[in-house]
């Protein structure tokens, strides 16, 4: 995960006039914090979610992905009952993940849910080399279902 987030943390991209960071941090988060999430919602963080948030913080990946504390919640009445939701892209649509084995899930607003990654780490290494393109890549997996 130290790399994955290294990669994402140095990177920039050119909009406008200047280059900007992809990931812009709104928050840093402690591990205590971390543990009172996990805690109060009685789940237990995905391989390398827990470690990419104490790294990078709340935050933003180009613009399009939002990593906040309020986006965490335990699904409940749906397919993916007891999955975790962890971050939300700016057209609504959430991201989950299972806590039993880590899995990353789409989640669309008109019911559309897909696994997208084995992983964490997986999940953001695949969007690094999409270039960060997240809508394409969902927009993708909504128009395949």
């Amino acid at each position: 995960m130290d790399e994955i987030a290294k990669i994402i943390l140095s990177a920039k991209r050119r909009r406008f006039l200047r280059s900007h960071p992809i990931f812009e941090r709104f928050a840093p988060v402690s591990e205590a914090a971390l543990f009172r999430l996990a805690t109060g919602l009685n789940f237990k963080f995905a391989l390398g979610l827990s470690k990419w948030l104490r790294l990078a913080g709340y935050g933003d990946i180009d613009q399009t992905l939002s990593f906040r504390e309020e986006w965490f919640s335990v699904i409940d009445g749906s397919p993916l009952t007891g999955h975790v939701t962890f971050a939300q892209d700016i057209d609504g649509n959430r991201y989950a993940f299972n806590p039993k084995d880590g899995s990353i899930y789409y989640i669309h607003p008109e019911q559309i849910v897909a696994r997208i990654s084995d992983d964490f780490p997986a999940f953001l290494q695949e969007l690094i080399r999409r270039d960060y393109q997240l809508k394409e890549w969902m927009r993708s997996i909504s128009n395949a279902k």
